[in-house]
């Protein structure tokens, strides 16, 4: 199945009108032919809550014995996804002993053998991967994301954006800082001062308390200790 680029500007068209990250995602999976698509975001802040924020057409069948036997912790996509920049076929991941049980279970539960991972990063630093899976052939796999690779990228960032929104609508808590900026913050977090993260970094002590201000300011705080601890709250940077 190929497409034109004329043809995918109606496909994003069409994502764009979907109500939400459910509706996105059964929408691609139409498009695209595939068995199950899973969007999963790393980590959000909701009030006092951390969580993952995950969106899947897999069967609730699949999903509630992912979740009761703890799968997560051994699942090579979700181990490798969010320590990966580029996307991936599921045949790249080694397979440890340990997990065989739980791709057998996969399996069990007509969850195909072969799937496509893309991991996001945004400008916030959040991690997330959109994951496409299939039942089908070998040879028809390879077709497919040889055809349509690019395009998918596409649509997980796209995807990305409508998760973000469906969770904090126009209210982003977590604001865009520089690099700069980030490592002000952690080097803040672990208690130096300006002085000492400027000779760490080998800036002016002018420029460091510029990046330290502006950090501030962006994050809403009014000093530098409760802008490192809502960083952290928020992921923004770790420790």
């Amino acid at each position: 199945m190929t497409r034109s680029l004329a043809d995918f500007s109606d496909v994003k068209e069409r994502l764009a009108k979907t109500g939400s990250v459910t509706e996105a995602l059964h929408f691609i999976q139409s498009v695209y032919r595939v068995d199950f698509i899973t969007y999963h975001l790393a980590s959000t802040v909701i009030g006092d809550f951390d969580a993952p924020f995950v969106r899947t057409t897999y069967p609730d069948a699949w999903v509630s014995t992912y979740l009761l036997k703890g799968y997560v912790t051994i699942d090579p996509v979700a181990r490798e996804g969010f320590l990966r920049q580029l996307p991936f076929d599921w045949r790249e991941l080694e397979v440890a002993p340990e997990m065989l049980m739980f791709l057998e279970d996969a399996i069990r539960h007509g969850i195909g053998r072969f799937g496509f991972s893309i991991p996001i990063s945004d400008k916030a630093g959040r991690r997330a991967i959109l994951s496409l899976n299939s039942n089908a052939s070998a040879e028809d796999w390879e077709d497919l994301i040889s055809a349509h690779r690019s395009e998918w990228v596409d649509l997980a960032y796209l995807v990305h954006q409508m998760a973000v929104f469906e969770l904090h609508g126009a209210s982003d808590p977590i604001p865009v800082l520089s690099p700069r900026e980030r490592e002000c913050l952690y080097w803040s977090a672990l208690g130096k001062d300006y002085k000492d993260i400027a000779l760490i970094l080998g800036l002016s002590h002018h420029t460091t308390r510029s990046y330290i201000k502006s950090a501030r300011t962006k994050l809403g705080c009014a000093t530098i200790s409760a802008a490192a601890t809502l960083a952290l709250k928020l992921r923004v940077i770790t420790i």
